[in-house]
């Protein structure tokens, strides 16, 4: 019970006393912080090598200018298709703040759809109501095929239906072709 007023007559009598017990708990701190910071760049080091890629600074909706800023990632978590200089075009459909930008996010000169993709009419029996510029997953015969971009809804095709004109990728489309031949394509709003 008498030990605090003991304590602070010692301190008072011997104030070097106070001053190394702080000085012990700043080191304590110090050795802990560049501990700390030596552990992140070993583990940053381990990384292997960089690549410089573009991540976007805001959220984007389809058809707004992209601003990205240049950031080192490591070559695991680059996308391969990543863009390698300044994006300079529009969202192709809606990008979310700090997302790596990669070539099927800038649109193309025609517009939403990135450079060499190609366009298909889907029948709209079934579909969600979309919109231009939605991302969708492409459907058929029971399995997920590949994600798409909405270019155009309700206009009328040759059967009279109505119809949505939907982009793909070039590796989809040979899937989503034969798809449309069996009738067996859905979409979904992704």
């Amino acid at each position: 019970m008498r030990l605090l007023p003991r304590l602070r007559l010692l301190l008072a009598r011997r104030p070097w006393l106070y001053w190394l017990a702080v000085a012990v708990c700043a080191a304590v701190v110090w050795l802990a912080m560049s501990s700390a910071s030596a552990s992140v760049q070993h583990e940053r080091a381990s990384w292997g090598t960089t690549r410089q890629v573009w991540v976007t600074n805001a959220a984007f909706a389809p058809g707004e200018p992209i601003t990205a800023s240049a950031v080192e990632y490591p070559l695991a978590m680059v996308p391969p298709d990543a863009v390698d200089a300044a994006p300079s075009g529009e969202a192709a459909h809606s990008l979310a703040a700090g997302e790596v930008v990669v070539a099927s996010d800038v649109a193309g000169e025609r517009g939403l759809l990135p450079t060499g993709w190609l366009v298909f009419a889907v029948p709209a029996d079934g579909s969600p109501a979309l919109a231009t510029g939605d991302t969708v997953a492409v459907f058929g015969s029971g399995q997920r095929w590949c994600d798409g971009l909405v270019l155009a809804v309700g206009e009328a095709g040759l059967g009279g239906g109505a119809m949505i004109e939907v982009g793909v990728a070039p590796d989809c489309a040979a899937a989503l072709s034969a798809q449309l031949a069996l009738g067996a394509v859905t979409l979904a709003r992704a």
